[in-house]
């Protein structure tokens, strides 16, 4: 009897522990993270044509890090936690005589609010983005040129989707 007891003590204290044990703490491929802003790029003459240029951008805080985009027609743009505003830097590329390359930079500045949502233990928080309305005392996005004015090659920026929730399609369309 106290054999018995001994056993089924044993196997309760092991169920007990498998019981307890959790799923790892790896993060599963497909989960939705912070996304970005995607910015797709059109032509100004005929508005429904996407048109692609050979594009670098960079965030204006971290010009030494320039991501070069090369020839493309959209552009997957991440967005600050720690701020409510960012300012990019995209610059077009262009060949000029003698085969030499021309660089124009325009920027442009976003304003938004972001909230934290908790996906899971293993994965932790993700940021929803969304961009602040554009009125005539508070415009966004707002578009500038670099000093010494070169001209903007960007002349139109249109917000599509406010909300920044996933990446399935453009929120932000640039018109050159």
């Amino acid at each position: 009897m106290k054999k018995i007891l001994v056993s089924l003590l044993f196997i309760t204290l092991t169920l007990c522990c498998f019981w307890s044990c959790e799923k790892d703490d790896i993060c599963a491929d497909g989960t939705a993270t912070t996304p970005s802003l995607i910015i797709t790029m059109y032509n100004l003459d005929n508005q429904t044509e996407k048109k692609s240029g050979n594009i670098e951008y960079f965030m204006e805080d971290d010009v030494t890090r320039v991501i070069e985009a090369g020839i493309t027609d959209s552009l997957v743009v991440p967005l600050r936690t720690d701020a409510e505003i960012v300012r990019w830097g995209f610059t077009l590329v262009t060949t000029g005589s003698g085969g030499t390359s021309n660089y124009n930079t325009d920027y442009i500045e976003f304003k938004y609010t972001h909230n934290e949502i908790y996906v899971s233990r293993a994965c932790g928080y993700k940021s929803l983005f969304y961009l602040n309305e554009n009125t005539p005392g508070n415009l966004n996005p707002v578009l500038t040129d670099t000093l010494p004015n070169d001209n903007l090659w960007i002349r139109d920026v249109v917000i599509t989707r406010n909300n920044i929730e996933d990446e399935q399609s453009a929120h932000v369309k640039i018109y050159f």
